[in-house]
């Protein structure tokens, strides 16, 4: 599994979480790496930064977005236990 993160240039809240989600997914044994969405289409784009996918084999199994540590977890722990 990874945990993909689009982020934003200039965004506080993704500077601020990203070191979170990396030391999260470095714990439970996971994939992590970050797109900036300058470089994404803009009809792609994700409403609002931080945001998150969680893929699985190829297939986004979560998405959500903010920086809740408590969304974070509840996120992965249903996913990792399913």
């Amino acid at each position: 599994m990874e945990i993909v993160m689009i982020k934003k240039l200039g965004c506080g809240p993704c500077k601020t979480f990203e070191p979170i989600v990396k030391a999260e997914a470095k714990k439970r044994s996971l994939g992590f790496r970050h797109i900036m969405q300058e470089d994404m289409p803009e009809e792609i784009r994700p409403p609002y930064f931080p945001y998150f996918y969680l893929y699985n084999n190829g297939e986004v199994i979560e998405q959500w977005g903010g920086t809740s540590d408590r969304k974070l977890e509840k996120v992965l722990d249903r996913s990792l236990n399913k």
